[in-house]
């Protein structure tokens, strides 16, 4: 269902080939800032000097020039760049700051400050400064990491900005300054050498209420929904606050009409209390919004495609982060002068994306960020303008990995700093960097460069060769290094340098080159590395209170349980055995892959559950010994680390669920000075999306779906977490390319030690920093989920008939003719359970997005019981149709025939015996060879 107002957008900007504009009318700042002010006082008029301080490198003065309200104000200027790096290379040069002295105020009694400020600075297409608070009291502000009491503000050039932040959740109770710092980032060619800011009229103020920064529960008489949309075969639900009415109406937006009424649901659970609201069963395509008591939320669409504004969006970002280009409106031809060299060869390494809201860019980024762009044109292929759009801003980043690879194992891994540079090789700001050899990056350029070759080949024959020809090559420089973790302390401590993820992208990469190529060498070498893969989860039952499995440990050895926290690749593994699955279905080794992804994603369904209503994916499981266990890897693994956080890390997990023998279950992960989910909401819904996809399995792509859901408004806080997508999006730390739409920040954070959601207005790295690692993420799920399915056959026995399919949830009802002689047909539908009827005959099938299904003529149905007594599993099948069905058995950790055979209508009895009853165990029953309609018996 076409958003009219937005493809207009989306064609004046020439399909993303000028940015798309950002309608600043949503933020979130614009909803509170005429929140009723029930007592101020004015902290500095900005007419005088006398409590004033200037760092050296920047100047002060009393200023006449762009008069608010006809008063003087405080006129502030720096320069923008030094001639050397007085601090860390290639980072901020530094921030001066201009200090409000204060006299130990206790400023509790207020919760918001706001102020006037006006930059005036020539060239420059986004300007941005900070404000910090510091308060000697109780609580010091700010804290170790520089983040409480900070917040960075985005400001409009040339005019007078109206600038306020609610600081309830900041300490100040004895403020000794309020500082305003502006972090010296160089200027591009045609901006002016120097910052300079305007400041009146600082004041402190009491609300008559603060918006919502912490907790599970929506904030009084709020609605929180997602914003972008449902699709029409999807799971439908809102959470409100408890206090709301007791019935709620969904209302067609285009024609007033009550389409839906209920009752609220009201729940209690470890989160809090909640009313939801379930209007699953709304089938139709439009506009609606949702009225309950006085409170009437914003429209949303249903419709089978509402996620594809969001892919374009977040096209939108890459297109503006682009490297070594000039992207109109926001930079021109940037980092000229980025080398990185490897002996006595050197590569100008700009190009690709800048992959935050600095200017730095790593390859797992641009790998992953390649590899998610080819694959969503995979999925999106039946979309010409999307899959051409995506393909062509996935090869501008595969320009990048072929540029800067030397061709013998060593590559550019990072490039760039924090910092606009002059473009000219041998000035004071060249950057420089040193090729590297690293396995996992080396594994990760070769996935992308075999499924980009993949893609290519049809239309670029010799670019795809090339590509098939250097995945390759960088596949074995990889796996001759595959027994070696790679971790120094001079990588960034977000690298993640786990042997899983080794084996896990080694096997990915294995499976895409076999695709494109053919050579059985590189299956072979999948399947013995998909060993490895299996080593590291948890398969068997731990000894624990409430046992879990199907998690992974970092390595073989299972010594310590994987752990993410802002970016995440906890979806490799999954990816990995699944597109092992897909290529062998009749491999020996097939159901233990299959087995495998069993297991995680019952585990995730599991954990799930400790997050409901939003179903959020929680972090992981941790040990409160797991720090001290390993300190020295444990702090190599921490930005900023210091010897403190080992009591602080045990702190975090026993605040998590409680499993026994230590272990806790996290909602969020322990982390420090990093922080932000949305890498691990988003890499977990897409294990999720690909486990449905493999099992077939509704419920698990319901749960992928919630998590892109979360991102897009539908949190505790009720704000999108992408710039420009659905409602209430909040501004992010954007300090160099400015505020675009379809940016992801890094995610909502936990308050200090504890597991609950925490997500106050200060805007500062970084958590709420534009990352491009979410939006990575993002692409590869949104474009998984935003496919119909295709059912199709030859129903010779039923030919020109009519087959219609009823989906069992919302009651729609879709319906194709089937062709004259040969019974051909094929349909195009939404996921869901439906009913398939034709000729008086019918059959139930499951479908997930963007598979495809095969009707036969037989319609048959299976009910499947069965009863576990001690080490025996009881099986009864009982077939519903025409003709005799032999089911083939594939079995783990359970013994059972290879087959078993069934006759209609009557009850098929079979025992079966568990192997080893501290694991898990599966039966997968496959009815006449049709993996699609295949049935799963596992342990609970």
């Amino acid at each position: 269902m076409r958003n009219s107002m937005f493809y207009k957008q989306l064609e004046e900007s020439g399909m993303v080939h000028r940015p798309l504009p950002l309608d600043e009318a949503e933020y979130f700042e614009n909803s509170i800032k005429d929140t009723t002010v029930i007592a101020s006082r004015v902290l500095d008029e900005c007419i005088s000097l006398k409590f004033w301080e200037v760092d050296s490198a920047a100047q002060m003065s009393l200023s006449s020039d762009y008069c608010l309200d006809e008063q003087q104000n405080i006129k502030f200027v720096s320069p923008t760049r030094f001639d050397h790096w007085p601090g860390s290379y290639a980072r901020i040069y530094y921030t001066p700051y201009l200090t409000r002295v204060v006299n130990n105020e206790d400023w509790t009694d207020f919760d918001r400050i706001s102020l006037s400020i006006r930059p005036e600075m020539p060239g420059f297409k986004f300007v941005s400064l900070h404000i910090q608070l510091v308060n000697e009291g109780k609580e010091p502000v700010p804290d170790r990491y520089q983040r409480e009491g900070c917040h960075n503000i985005n400001l409009r050039n040339h005019e007078w900005n109206h600038v306020s932040i609610e600081i309830p959740n900041v300490a100040r109770d004895k403020i000794t300054a309020f500082k305003i710092g502006y972090d010296m980032v160089g200027n591009e060619t045609e901006a002016v050498d120097h910052a300079c800011f305007y400041f009146s009229q600082i004041k402190l103020e009491k609300l008559e209420k603060t918006a919502k920064w912490i907790g599970w529960e929506p904030a009084q008489n709020e609605i929180i929904f997602c914003g972008t949309g449902y699709q029409t075969g999807s799971i439908k639900r809102a959470i409100a606050h408890h206090t709301l009415a007791d019935r709620f109406k969904v209302v067609d937006a285009s024609t007033g009409k009550v389409v839906f009424e209920s009752e609220l649901e009201r729940i209690e659970n470890e989160q809090g209390k909640f009313a939801i609201m379930d209007f699953s069963v709304v089938k139709d395509e439009g506009n609606y919004l949702i009225v309950c008591g006085e409170k009437i939320t914003r429209t949303f669409p249903i419709a089978d495609d509402v996620w594809e504004n969001s892919i374009w969006k977040t096209i939108n970002l890459f297109f503006a982060e682009r490297c070594g280009y000039e992207v109109p409106g926001v930079h021109k031809y940037c980092h000229g002068n980025v080398l990185n060299h490897h002996g006595d060869k050197s590569v100008v390494a700009n190009g690709g994306w800048h992959d935050a809201a600095d200017m730095s860019q790593n390859l797992t980024n641009t790998a992953e960020g390649v590899y998610s762009f080819f694959q969503a044109a995979i999925n999106q292929k039946d979309n010409i303008e999307l899959f051409d759009r995506l393909i062509e801003e996935g090869k501008w980043g595969l320009d990048w990995m072929l540029r800067t690879r030397f061709g013998d194992g060593y590559r550019t891994m990072g490039s760039g700093g924090s910092v606009w540079t002059s473009n000219i090789i041998g000035s004071c700001d060249q950057m420089n960097s040193e090729a590297q050899n690293l396995a996992i990056e080396n594994f990760m350029a070769s996935a992308a460069e075999a499924l980009a070759s993949m893609v290519l080949k049809d239309a670029d024959p010799e670019q795809s060769r090339y590509l098939k020809q250097v995945a390759k090559e960088d596949w074995g420089f990889a796996y001759e290094k595959i027994d070696f973790e790679e971790y120094t302390e001079a990588m960034d401590p977000a690298r993640v340098s786990s042997p899983v993820l080794l084996y896990s992208v080694g096997v990915l990469a294995a499976c895409h080159i076999y695709e494109v190529d053919g050579d059985e060498y590189y299956l072979e070498k999948a399947i013995e590395i998909a060993e490895r893969v299996m080593a590291c989860q948890q398969q068997d039952y731990p000894d624990w209170d409430i046992p879990m499995t199907g998690f992974f440990y970092r390595d073989e050895k299972k010594n310590q349980i994987q752990h993410y926290n802002h970016r995440s690749h906890e979806h490799e593994p999954i990816m990995a055995l699944s597109l092992l699955c897909q290529l062998l279905p009749n491999h020996p080794s097939w159901t233990r892959w299959y087995h495998s992804i069993v297991l995680y994603t019952e585990y995730c369904k599991q954990s799930i559950a400790i997050t409901a209503p939003y179903e959020m994916s929680p972090a992981s499981i941790y040990h409160e010994d797991e720090a001290d266990n390993d300190a020295e890897l444990f702090l190599k693994q921490q930005a900023f680390a210091h010897p403190g956080m080992l009591d602080e890390y045990k702190e975090q997990v026993r605040n998590g669920i409680a499993l026994g023998k230590g272990y806790y279950l996290r909602r969020y992960p322990i982390w420090f000075s990093y922080r932000g989910n949305n890498g691990l909401v988003l890499g977990t819904g897409n294990a999720l999306a690909y486990g449905a996809t493999i099992r077939n399995d509704y419920e698990l792509e319901q749960l992928a779906q919630r998590q892109l859901e979360w991102i897009v408004g539908k949190n505790p806080f009720g704000q999108s977490l992408m710039l420009g997508e659905g409602y209430n999006y909040a501004a992010q730390y954007v300090c160099l390319p400015g505020s675009l739409s379809g940016s992801l920040c890094v995610g909502i954070q936990s308050y200090r030690n504890e597991d609950v959601p925490y997500w106050p207005q200060s805007n500062n790295a970084v958590y709420r920093e534009m990352w491009i690692h979410p939006s990575v993420r993002y692409l590869l799920l949104a474009s998984h989920i935003n496919k119909k399915s295709k059912v199709y056959g030859w129903l010779s026995e039923h030919a020109d008939s009519l087959l219609r399919a009823v989906c069992l949830l919302t009651g729609k009802e879709y319906s194709v003719q089937t062709a004259i002689r040969t019974g051909e047909f094929s349909l195009e539908l939404p996921s869901g359970e439906y009913k398939f009827i034709c000729d008086e005959k019918s059959t139930q099938l499951t479908i997930v997005n963007g598979a495809e299904y095969e009707l036969t003529n037989e319609f048959n149905n299976y009910a499947i019981k069965y009863e576990v007594e001690e080490r025996s599993v009881h099986i009864e099948i009982l077939v519903t149709g025409d003709d005799e069905v032999s089911f083939e058995c594939r079995a783990n950790n359970i013994q059972t025939s290879p087959v078993m055979t069934a006759s209609p209508g009557q009850v098929t009895k079979h025992t079966a015996l568990i192997e080893h009853d501290n694991k898990p165990w599966l039966l997968v029953l496959i009815p006449n060879g049709i993996m699609q309609n295949k049935i799963e018996i596992r342990s609970n």
